[in-house]
């Protein structure tokens, strides 16, 4: 017999949709966040201006349009689920390596950090599962 928790009911499904992002909200991490002392935590590692559209969050997977502007950067960080950035403008600098237009980086939940590139970055972040934000190293 099938355990009633396990099972999904058909509202919990995934439908099918078409989107534009041009028509998502895009919200800076700053108008989400506000002013806290929790919120000044994030900005320390994120910054204030990073600007994310969700296009979909699931259990399963989470797909976020995100854009940067020139020289924005990010602490070391990582998400806990396995993640692609696909670069779709501008690029972002992982260290010496430059991701542009058609290229990408997979990171296995491990620390990284970037920067963007001089015209800014527009990209991609898919993630299997739902995010959170993790500072340390996670243990092996």
């Amino acid at each position: 017999m099938a355990d009633d928790a396990h099972r999904r009911t058909e509202e919990d499904r995934p439908r099918q949709f078409f989107f534009d992002v041009n028509e998502l909200e895009g919200r800076t991490n700053a108008e989400i966040l506000g002013e806290s002392e929790q919120a000044e935590q994030f900005y320390a590692v994120f910054g204030r201006d990073l600007v994310s559209k969700a296009i979909l969050q699931s259990p399963e997977l989470s797909v976020y349009h995100a854009t940067a502007k020139p020289g924005e950067q990010v602490k070391p960080h990582r998400h806990g689920t396995h993640q692609v950035n696909y670069v779709l403008r501008g690029e972002l600098i992982f260290g010496r390596r430059h991701v542009g237009p058609g290229m990408g980086f997979f990171t296995p939940d491990m620390l990284y950090t970037w920067r963007a590139g001089d015209e800014g970055a527009e990209w991609l972040e898919i993630h299997s599962g739902q995010p959170g934000i993790f500072l340390e190293q996670r243990a092996t």
